[in-house]
């Protein structure tokens, strides 16, 4: 008899790896379904290492700081 925690974890990883095919078609073994931002280029990636931008957290202390 299987176990309910593997046969989630199995349900899961299939549906992950669905819509990895959804999104990257080409990509028939669903291989980026881990891991689907596989781009970090300045328009996809992240603005504070590109911008040297806050980061969400960082806005909002910010903002509760200067409230107090």
């Amino acid at each position: 008899m299987k176990s309910s925690k593997r046969a989630l974890r199995r349900h899961q990883k299939a549906r992950v790896k669905a819509k990895a095919r959804r999104v990257y078609p080409h990509d028939s073994h669903a291989k980026s379904a881990d891991h689907l931002a596989v781009c970090s280029c300045w328009m996809c990636g992240n603005p504070r290492k590109w911008y040297g931008e806050p980061t969400m957290q960082e806005r909002k202390v910010s903002i509760e700081e200067a409230v107090m």
